[in-house]
């Protein structure tokens, strides 16, 4: 699995070093502005090698956008079929996907860009991503509630939805849209909100 990282342009084989050139060209860019020669400078390598891995711009777009996007649904799947607690995972689960958009929040506007979504197999692709991430999530709270500690009665799909939330609009926007450093006591305080809830229990 791919991991995007702010490396220098140039660096690990040709595929990925045109792959890590094209990435940078579509932030900076509109797809209909970015040229393959383009692409084939920056990677510094011969246009014609770029159509050795890639047979046309769309599908080396798809891929640039599928090589972020790997990267950053791993931050959530290395951590389903862990043994910690179920909160100590949400909260890994947090820390790691935090740490990934710091060290690549340029690259991960890509992600949330609406133009990758132009693209009809992308628009299938991220929907299935999105079920995967919600079904390992949903199984991790099941688990919780089997070992009486998530209290019986939730409704699992509902609180995966909040959890997947949590991680790609509350961190994700804090991060990459509003430019907030968000340190461990930031994160402890949203997984206490998202576990205990804002109600007071004594009021019914």
């Amino acid at each position: 699995m791919p991991e995007v990282s702010e490396q220098k342009i140039g660096a690990g084989n040709k595929k990925e070093q045109i792959l890590l050139a094209a990435v940078e060209m579509f932030l900076d860019r509109d797809y209909y502005q970015v040229t393959i020669t383009e692409i084939a400078e920056r990677a510094e390598v011969g246009k014609g090698t770029v159509y050795e891995y890639f047979p046309s711009k769309e599908v080396l777009f798809k891929e640039s956008f599928s090589y972020c996007a790997e990267a950053y649904l791993q931050s959530f799947r290395q951590h389903f079929t862990g043994s910690s607690s179920i909160r100590a995972t949400m909260h890994d689960i947090v820390k790691t996907h935090l740490d990934l958009i710091k060290d690549n929040r340029k690259r991960l506007h890509l992600l949330f860009n609406e133009r990758p979504l132009s693209f009809q197999e992308l628009q299938n692709w991220v929907l299935e991503r999105r079920q995967e991430l919600l079904k390992g999530i949903t199984d991790l709270i099941e688990d919780g509630v089997k070992v009486k500690e998530i209290r019986t009665g939730i409704d699992v799909e509902m609180a995966g939805r909040l959890f997947l939330a949590l991680n790609y609009v509350v961190m994700g926007g804090m991060v990459v849209l509003d430019n907030v450093e968000v340190e461990e006591e930031q994160i402890t305080a949203l997984l206490d909100v998202y576990w205990h809830g804002i109600g007071n229990t004594l009021d019914n």
